[in-house]
């Protein structure tokens, strides 16, 4: 087995090196070898791909984008954010919405945070996150966006905080094809409270009522779950059972970007925003560890459905860790119609945990989706 891996590297980088042989100075090619095989990296200043190769050489396919070009005039701000949200920071299931007061007992829950890829306009704008498009946008040639709730710019320092850093933590997982692009967000664009991605304009806008939806980022990486899986899968959702992975997966994105700073009670989705309309306490838009059986708790809402998908993936995690199982969740999204049934994607994801991590990780992703009933 060894002298297989060894001869199959040796033929990737041949490959590598016959594919830069006729290259232009601009093109850059780079061998980056890990437990799921070898990646074969090809840049251009306005193009990318890479060849994927399993552990002994075996081709897996090919992927290509464009290059973003915003990082030339890259910059970092700084902004006052919640984060997650001052019911999280404080623990305190108390604190209420008091028609935007910035009273005192909130003061804790601020934090100081860094504004990275700002293009260097003075909006909040990046490569990642676009909230230049909500009326009367921040503004700052200092880049510095310190605002409080009371100021209708907080909810947008929020949005632009929650998506930029997503987007880092996906290019983190290895992905620079998964909404790999400035996000158009829309902050306070709502007179109700709700907020909805759109497809048609590729723009997420944020409710205004009671708690604006924007103060808690686990309603702003909800949302952004929704973008991500329009972008791998143009048109998804067009049935119940493909609705509701939706929703379930944003709940689970949520979950999976607040966990490492959320102690209290992390399976708890938006437990600020909540508590202007959910019973508690605990006060939670949803959760994603209900203990739901498809299809014995099927309901005609997405919402209601979408709990069964969020923990199985809860579960996944659990077992596999945070960075295994957000890959394993991305990758096999690709594979994704736009009428995806509770098995078919199921049967993606424990396809894509054998191809990306072996045996074991299937082993535990078809636990987790047998025991909500999606598979047998």
């Amino acid at each position: 087995m060894n002298r297989l891996v060894a001869l199959a590297s040796a033929g990737v980088a041949a490959l590598a090196l016959a594919g830069s042989a006729f290259a232009t100075p601009a093109r850059h090619v780079d061998i980056v070898r890990s437990l799921t095989g070898t990646h074969v990296w090809t840049r251009t200043a306005t193009t990318w791909s890479v060849r994927h190769f399993d552990p002994v050489g075996r081709p897996l396919g090919v992927r290509s984008g464009t290059v973003v070009a915003a990082a030339a005039k890259a910059a970092t701000g700084t902004g006052r954010v919640f984060d997650p949200n001052p019911v999280v920071a404080l623990n305190d299931e108390t604190l209420t919405d008091q028609k935007d007061a910035d009273y005192p007992a909130l003061a804790p829950a601020y934090v100081a945070a860094r504004l990275t890829n700002l293009d260097g306009s003075g909006f909040l704008r990046g490569p990642y996150a676009d909230v230049s498009g909500t009326t009367s946008p921040a503004y700052s040639a200092s880049l510095d966006f310190s605002y409080g709730r009371a100021d209708a710019r907080f909810e947008q320092v929020m949005a632009y905080y929650a998506v930029n850093n997503a987007q880092e933590y996906i290019h983190s997982l290895g992905f620079t094809n998964v909404n790999n692009e400035p996000q158009r967000l829309k902050a306070d664009k709502w007179g109700q409270d709700n907020s909805a991605y759109y497809p048609n304009y590729d723009t997420i806008k944020f409710g205004k009522g009671d708690v604006d939806d924007a103060e808690d980022v686990e309603v702003i990486w909800h949302e952004y779950g929704h973008a991500i899986q329009d972008d791998q899968v143009k048109g998804y959702g067009t049935t119940l059972e493909a609705g509701s992975i939706g929703e379930g997966f944003g709940d689970y994105w949520a979950f999976t970007m607040s966990v490492g700073n959320n102690p209290r009670d992390p399976a708890c989705i938006a437990d600020w925003d909540s508590t202007s309309y959910a019973d508690g306490p605990p006060f939670c838009l949803r959760r994603v560890d209900t203990n739901l059986h498809w299809p014995e708790d099927r309901a005609s809402d997405v919402h209601a459905n979408g709990q069964l998908w969020s923990r199985a993936l809860y579960d996944i995690h659990r077992a596999v860790g945070r960075t295994v199982t957000d890959r394993i969740v991305l990758e096999s999204q690709f594979l994704y119609t736009p009428d995806e049934s509770f098995a078919a994607a199921s049967n993606a994801a424990i396809a894509t945990a054998q191809r990306l991590y072996g045996k074991k990780a299937a082993q535990v992703a078809t636990d987790a989706f047998a025991a909500r009933g999606f598979i047998r």
